[in-house]
């Protein structure tokens, strides 16, 4: 997720989660980018730009849509990131992406008039969403389309999960939020001059093979303050407190699923 800049925390913190992030083999990232990829519609010969690119959940379908005629701009606000992304682009053998460091605040890329911008969980970590879309709105060419990826309201055992890691780290700095709404998300559009702005709704499962694999993967999303936020010595009693969550979430072949709630937001230039 490429972040902003300034002393906000986001870069550095993903600088360094770099290596384990989207790493821990649960399909998490992939399913959510895949469903915007399908929004937005990206033909062969098209220009995007994605904004906050990680580890190349979204960047990999999109440069699959846009073809050997067309071009991907990924930029990400952590170095670290750029970095292992374009090894992983190298090993992969992708050739139609350029990869570097940017500001999805106010982002620089090599070229302009896109026919697209696309950004997975990215917005709401911008300190000024509508400034961003704003920046955003000047590099997509007329007629062009933006699309984000962002959560519905938690429900169900992610809820039950986020309300735990509050009760150990302390709940998160947010103040209202325009992004608890499908309005609100949609009218940050509207202010930065985009039209045909609609949300769609979609629900993911997101498997896990174990609790092993659930205390990976959690250090490398928002639920990591349970763990950097805590005391080493109380890690053992969350695992526990996890784990009776988790629980309730197995299926019949006890495999832990969680249903996570994903709203696009797909917009016109």
């Amino acid at each position: 997720m490429a972040v902003e800049t300034g002393e906000n925390p986001w870069p550095g913190m993903f600088d360094t989660i770099a290596d384990q992030y989207d790493q821990s083999g649960v399909a998490w990232f992939k399913p959510i980018a895949g469903g915007l990829v399908e929004l937005l519609d990206p033909r062969p010969g098209e220009r995007f730009l994605e904004l906050g690119p990680g580890r190349g959940a979204l960047t990999v379908p999109l440069a699959e849509a846009v073809g050997p005629d067309g071009g991907l701009d990924a930029l990400d606000m952590a170095p670290s990131m750029v970095r292992l992304l374009r090894e992983d682009l190298d090993r992969r053998g992708v050739t139609n992406v350029s990869v570097g460091v940017g500001d999805a605040s106010d982002p620089r890329p090599p070229g302009s008039a896109y026919d697209g911008v696309a950004a997975s969980l990215v917005l709401f970590f911008l300190p000024d969403p509508v400034a961003g879309l704003v920046a955003w709105h000047r590099l997509v060419r007329p007629g062009g389309r933006a699309g984000i990826a962002t959560f519905q309201p938690w429900v169900g055992r992610f809820a039950e999960l986020l309300g735990m890691v509050e009760e150990y780290a302390g709940p998160a700095e947010r103040g209202g939020s325009p992004f608890d709404t499908d309005a609100g998300v949609e009218d940050l559009f509207r202010q930065a001059g985009f039209a045909d702005v609609r949300t769609v709704l979609r629900t993911f499962p997101i498997s896990f093979r174990d609790l092993d694999q659930w205390h990976t993967w959690s250090q490398a999303t928002a639920l990591r303050r349970v763990w950097t936020d805590t005391d080493p010595a109380q890690h053992p009693e969350i695992l526990e407190r996890a784990r009776a969550i988790l629980d309730g979430a197995r299926d019949a072949d006890g495999r832990i699923v969680l249903d996570i709630g994903i709203r696009y937001t797909l917009a016109l230039r």
